[in-house]
Parts: structure tokens; C-alpha cells; sequence
């Protein structure tokens, strides 16, 4: 799905939230359908797990308001509700041992979109590896090919009549 598409058409919206008391990034998975919005915590003890759910409640509370104020329950005749969305702490998820919270992040999105589960066993130099490789590609390409990225690329106008 294309950045900017209607929130009514997702199934689900990932989003990274940084937990600026703990200097820590997670990542954050809206499921509309449910009402639920899933935590993912590369460092889950019981005081960061805490300090995860609430650095998640702003969106849990928010985003209900967010729909109702731009109609995006009626597009899709579901009841407006305002209650906030509930918070789920993903559980038997690789844990980081060191400042490592950013490749977590990004490869709990990877393994999410490509609908595979995430191992328990995390190797994360490997994943930094191969996401530095996968930017390093991905800026050559945009270099050799000019290629511009959709926030790059020049605003595109009203088609206009050619007759």
C-alpha cells in the first residue's frame, strides 16, 4: 500500500515510538480491525515494559479522536468509538543485549511485512549488516539511476488537457 493511502484501507499501521525516559525505540503496530495497538520491546524488563506502555498510550488515546475528527469510521460504516485503543506487549521476542534498539525496530517491521515470524534467536550484527547493504544499494540505485523518493520527488500538478 502507497504512502498517504486512507487509514480505512490498512489492515494495520506500523510506526516506531522512541521512549525518551529511556533513551529506547520500539516498535508500534495498529491493528484497526481489533481496536489494538501491539508493542514490540527489543528490552523487555518489567520497569521498561511499564515505561513502553506508556510511552504508547498517547497514540492508544489519540488515534481514536484522530479517525472519528477525519471520518474514518464512516467510510467504512463502522461505529464511531472513542475509547481508547488497548495496549498488547508482544511477547517471546529476540531481546538486545546491547544499544542495538534501532536494527530491532527495523527488522520487527521487516519480518511483520513480509509475514514471517520473528526467530527467537537474533543475530543482530547480521541484520545491521544487511540493512546497511540494503541502504547502501538502495543510494546507488537513487544515485545512478536518478531515482527521487516519493518526499523527493517534485509535487505533481493537475493533469493537464493536451487537446
Amino acid at each position: 500500500m502507497l504512502c498517504g493511502s486512507p487509514w480505512h484501507l490498512c489492515d494495520h499501521v506500523l510506526f516506531i515510538i522512541h521512549m525518551e525516559t529511556e533513551s529506547h525505540w520500539i516498535l508500534g503496530r495498529l491493528n484497526i480491525e481489533e481496536r489494538r495497538m501491539y508493542m514490540y520491546n527489543s528490552l523487555s524488563t518489567a520497569m521498561k515494559d511499564s515505561a513502553a506502555i506508556k510511552a504508547c498510550q498517547p497514540f492508544a488515546v489519540l488515534l481514536p479522536h484522530f479517525f472519528a475528527l477525519f471520518d474514518e469510521f464512516k467510510k467504512e460504516n463502522k461505529p464511531v468509538c472513542l475509547d481508547p485503543f488497548e495496549v498488547v506487549k508482544v511477547d517471546g521476542l529476540p531481546q538486545q543485549t546491547s544499544n542495538d534498539c534501532g536494527c530491532f525496530v527495523a527488522s520487527f517491521a521487516e519480518y511483520f511485512i513480509d509475514m514471517k515470524p520473528i526467530p527467537p534467536i537474533f543475530d543482530v550484527e547480521k541484520h545491521r549488516d544487511r540493512l546497511a547493504v540494503l541502504f547502501y544499494k538502495y543510494a546507488r540505485m537513487k544515485e545512478v539511476d536518478f531515482i527521487d523518493s516519493e518526499d523527493e520527488a517534485p509535487p505533481k500538478g493537475p493533469k493537464k488537457n493536451l487537446s
